[in-house]
Order: C-alpha cells, then sequence, then structure tokens
C-alpha cells in the first residue's frame, strides 16, 4: 500500500516544514534579540551607564568634528514613534536616543 514514492514524498514534504520552521525561528530569535539590545542600550543611556571606550588619539579629532556637528531637526518622528509603540517604550526615550546619534555622528 505504501509505495516508495510516496514514502519520498512525505519525506520530502517533512524535511521541507523542518528547514521552514528552523529558518522562520532564526529570523524571530534574531530579531528579538536586535530588539532587547536596543532597549537595553536605551536604558543604560538614561541611567547615564553607557560605557563608552575612547582612543586617547583621536579625542582631539573628535572634540573637533563634535564643534562642527549641527544637529538636523530632520528625524523622521512618525519612523520613531512607530518604533517606540512597536517597542513599548516611552516615544521621548527613542528621540533622545535618535538626538545622541546623530550628534555622535
Amino acid at each position: 500500500m505504501l509505495t516508495g514514492l510516496f514514502l519520498f514524498k512525505v519525506s520530502a514534504i517533512v524535511i521541507l516544514l523542518i528547514i521552514i520552521s528552523y529558518l522562520l525561528f532564526r529570523r524571530l530569535k534574531s530579531k528579538s534579540k536586535a530588539d532587547a539590545q536596543f532597549k537595553h542600550n536605551v536604558g543604560l543611556l538614561r541611567a547615564e551607564k553607557l560605557l563608552i571606550h575612547s582612543d586617547k588619539k583621536q579625542q582631539k579629532k573628535r572634540q573637533q568634528l563634535l564643534k562642527k556637528t549641527k544637529i538636523s531637526e530632520d528625524v523622521n518622528h512618525k519612523e520613531l514613534l512607530n518604533k517606540s509603540r512597536k517597542l513599548r517604550m516611552p516615544a521621548g526615550e527613542i528621540l533622545l536616543a535618535a538626538k545622541i546619534l546623530m550628534c555622535s555622528k
């Protein structure tokens, strides 16, 4: 009753389902890991405990660049607010992190 072709088809379907579920699991896991790291960094920014290791040789150049950097008001606020809703975090923290990133670039 069970032919070789039927067993081959069933095994191929099972293998494909395993591969698809593995890829989906990996994708979801990496996305949640990045979101958790982002939340952790924003929490460190709020507590002012973000560790920055600076090179003494480049410190003078960085200070000169910070003086020349202008804060851009072209931040996409709608995108940041959507991200804050998605991550269930206050929008002010997301905006603060965006401004700090703009100043550090």
